[in-house]
């Protein structure tokens, strides 16, 4: 009889670890189904010892053990780097393994292991440290370099998983990466039925030839022995930080996973994240090819709209460069895409008398003005009428500011009454599915397409690109919203054909004169001068924790209280720890931070700290 410690391969657990007895022979790595909550859970197994050796265990145990039966011990195991890598990934982001682990492996491939992974043991790679790469070059030329990298891989019969953000990053890599190997290229992605999903991942895993694995991160966990190279394509997208617990970055753990597995692992975007970057020159991490700090792309202008342009002084959404520009693209019958950073018609309303902003009554969230007119909340989706008085003060004299999608929408169609307009925001496309109907009628029918930062993951190359509405983000007060605009500046500059404008109110314009210079490396220096003086990432660690619900300033008050030896901040209605790189992982704070009741959030190197 033996007495067995598994972690459940579940997300919302509170225990990392739970004990079972079973007469089976279990050894660590085995997959077995336990009872939790009379329901059948599968598990890791992570400890088995002799019922004599745990008598005095078991004796101060309140609780009788629940027995595996030998029917519920799988046949199979998960790749041993691919659960060494999960433990220090749960490790670093201060939660358990059954939690990453449920992240990580979709639940179809959960429910039938053995459909995927082999019973055969695998043959460990000799211990060959490969520090990570980076490859920082525009989208042509890199996707060039990688095309010499399959063919190389190939030429020693060996295989390269390639890892994308999105479905729709998978589909534009498959078509740029396929010509000439199409038959050794398997493309892995949730968004493709179940049934199809399982022969790819059977047939990848049989070829005898080696393979080009195109994934998202749905499919990392697959594996063959021929598999050398990851390349993380994408790397700084936001798509890679799961958004939901237990808020793990993909890039993480991967890190980890190529380095148990003994794999390569390659970084590769136009512009790499700033942690990346300092990587890089401090040596940490290698070139594969020199490091591009000045990226080519088609004119872009900056337009200053600060001064109003029209007779009666009235503020014009539209500068007279950004209307000649729509023009010649209708009169050239080729699209254009603007971009707006926030969707309806009006983002903010504020009360002219008292300076309150006009929240959402069930969540507090502010509301966003729509046309109708309607007020309706991001957050909880709840309406409110129009015909409202302020909440603070009861004041009728409210004004809607700022600039949404939809009223971009309006100007441009007062502008262009024979256009095709349309938008692409969340509000527009709930789906996928409807996403890629808007797109595909903007790339039949041309005209303009006016979108948020969700439009840019489903459009590829756009004649003519603008940003209409920018400045609202630069008072998001965030250490990485600089990195965030750069970024997207940068992005919508490289899908541009023919011409790009950015339209500011004179906000930010050194950063985005680089951005639009496609100057990486003097945005690069002044960012990383002024985190390293502010302390922030990379030569800090954030942990925010925070509450699913309200809490009281008192609770929060205690909690710092009892970990004030880590110096913790009240920051709006959570507690923020700010730590020296290389203090983390703190295995006396990850064990005060298990101690917090599920109710609380714990995000290690959160996004925003707001």
């Amino acid at each position: 009889m033996k007495v067995v410690e598994v972690i459940p391969i579940i997300r919302n657990t509170g225990r990392s670890v739970l004990s079972y007895f079973s007469i089976a022979n279990l050894t660590p790595g085995d997959l077995v189904k336990v009872p939790i909550r009379n329901k059948s859970t599968l598990a890791l197994v992570v400890k088995s010892e002799d019922v004599k050796n745990a008598k005095s265990e078991l004796r101060s145990k309140d609780f009788a053990l629940k027995k595996i039966s030998k029917t519920n011990v799988l046949k199979t195991k998960l790749p041993k780097a691919f659960v060494c890598a999960s433990v220090k990934t749960a490790t670093h982001y201060a939660t358990n393994t059954g939690q990453v682990l449920s992240a990580l492996v979709p639940k179809y491939i959960l429910e039938d292991p053995s459909k995927f992974f082999s019973s055969k043991k695998v043959k460990e790679k000799a211990d060959i440290s490969k520090e990570p790469a980076v490859l920082q070059m525009d989208r042509s030329e890199r996707y060039g370099h990688y095309r010499s990298l399959v063919r190389e891989h190939f030429a020693r019969n060996a295989s390269l998983m390639f890892v994308v953000p999105t479905h729709e990053d998978g589909e534009r890599a498959l078509d740029l990466l396929s010509k000439g190997i199409k038959d050794y290229v398997y493309y892995f992605s949730s968004s493709k039925k179940r049934s199809e999903l399982k022969e790819i991942w059977s047939k990848a895993g049989r070829s005898k030839h080696p393979i080009l694995f195109i994934t998202t991160p749905a499919g990392i966990i697959f594996d063959r022995k021929d598999l050398e190279t990851i390349v993380l394509e994408r790397e700084n997208s936001r798509a890679y930080r799961q958004i939901s617990r237990p808020f793990i970055h993909i890039k993480r753990f991967l890190e980890y996973f190529a380095k148990e597995s003994k794999k390569q692992l390659i970084f590769g975007d136009s512009i790499l994240s700033i942690e990346t970057l300092w990587r890089e020159k401090e040596g940490e991490i290698r070139e594969v090819s020199p490091t591009m700090w000045r990226l080519e792309a088609p004119k872009t202008s900056i337009i200053d709209i600060s001064q109003k342009s029209n007779k009666d002084e009235s503020f014009q959404i539209l500068s007279p460069e950004l209307k000649n520009m729509l023009k010649k693209a209708e009169d050239e019958e080729r699209g254009a895409f603007l971009f707006g950073a926030r969707k309806g018609l009006k983002p903010t309303t504020l009360c002219n008398d008292c300076g309150s902003i006009l929240a959402c009554k069930h969540c507090g969230t502010p509301v966003t003005l729509y046309e109708g007119p309607r007020y309706i909340c991001h957050a909880c989706h709840h309406e409110r009428p129009t015909e409202t008085k302020c909440d603070y003060c009861g004041s009728w004299n409210l004004i809607a500011l700022g600039i949404g999608v939809e009223l971009i929408a309006k100007e441009v169609e007062k502008l262009l009454p024979r256009s095709n307009v349309l938008v692409l925001d969340k509000s527009h496309a709930s789906t996928k599915t409807r996403a890629k109907k808007i797109v595909k009628e903007f790339e039949k029918k041309k005209g303009v397409l006016v979108g948020t930062e969700m439009a840019l993951g489903f459009l590829d190359k756009v004649p003519y690109t603008a940003i209409v509405s920018l400045d609202a983000l630069f008072s998001i007060p965030d250490y990485g919203i600089q990195e965030r605009i750069f970024y997207l500046v940068s992005h919508i500059r490289e899908m541009s054909e023919v011409e790009n404008i950015v339209q500011t109110r004179n906000i930010g314009k050194e950063m985005l004169t680089w951005a639009s210079n496609g100057n990486i490396l003097d945005f690069y220096r002044r960012e990383i001068g002024d985190r390293k003086e502010l302390f922030y990432p990379p030569f800090s660690l954030f942990i925010k924790v925070t509450s699913k619900s309200k809490v009281s300033k008192e609770k929060l008050q205690s909690i710092k209280e009892r970990l004030i030896k880590w110096k913790p901040e009240i920051f709006q209605n959570s507690l923020i720890f700010r730590l020296s790189r290389n203090a983390w992982p703190d295995e006396e704070l990850s064990s005060e931070l298990a101690l917090l009741s599920f109710e609380f959030l714990i995000k290690v190197e959160p996004e925003s700290i707001l």
